[in-house]
């Protein structure tokens, strides 16, 4: 039986913009760095604050992760990861 293939390599990030469905084609181990689609969009990203990460809010998709369970954050000016 063969390992399902996402669209990038399997150790690769790939995770998916909540909004814009850009793939993120960093390696799994860019955090705590901002995720990088390769159209040039950057974002960080954290766990829906409406379907806690199930995608799935009130028996339908999400409306504010669109299924991902992950929401894009919007981050101030003075952020440092750390």
């Amino acid at each position: 039986m063969s390992e399902p293939s996402r669209g990038l390599g399997k150790d690769l990030c790939g995770r998916v913009h909540a909004l814009t469905g850009a793939e993120c084609y960093l390696p799994d181990t860019h955090y705590p760095r901002p995720h990088h689609a390769l159209s040039g969009e950057s974002w960080h990203d954290g766990l829906c604050t409406r379907c806690a990460g199930s995608g799935l809010y009130a028996d339908a998709l999400c409306p504010t992760c669109n299924g991902t369970a992950f929401e894009p954050l919007t981050l101030p000016d003075t952020y440092q990861p750390g």
